[in-house]
């Protein structure tokens, strides 16, 4: 991504994502995933809530792959339709 687009990936992130978001479903999403983790993680042994942060952690980076690859495909279209 070149810097401009990153400029304008984050500027996305931080002003316009939040109007298309369902605040309740994501709230609730949430905490459903908090209260989820809490009890996993009781149950864990250290190793085992070492891989789990490991793979929470490749999880993130999966997502915000993700999320930088639809917005550019999103930008791409919107560029083609001008």
């Amino acid at each position: 991504m070149t810097d401009l687009m990153a400029i304008l990936y984050d500027y996305v992130q931080l002003h316009r994502t939040p109007g298309f978001l369902d605040h309740q479903a994501h709230r609730v999403l949430q905490q459903t995933e908090e209260k989820s983790l809490a009890v996993l993680k009781k149950h864990l042994s250290p190793e085992g809530r070492a891989a789990l942060e490991r793979y929470q952690d490749a999880c993130w980076a999966q997502f915000a792959l993700e999320q930088e690859a639809m917005f550019l495909a999103a930008f791409s279209v919107a560029r083609e339709l001008r």
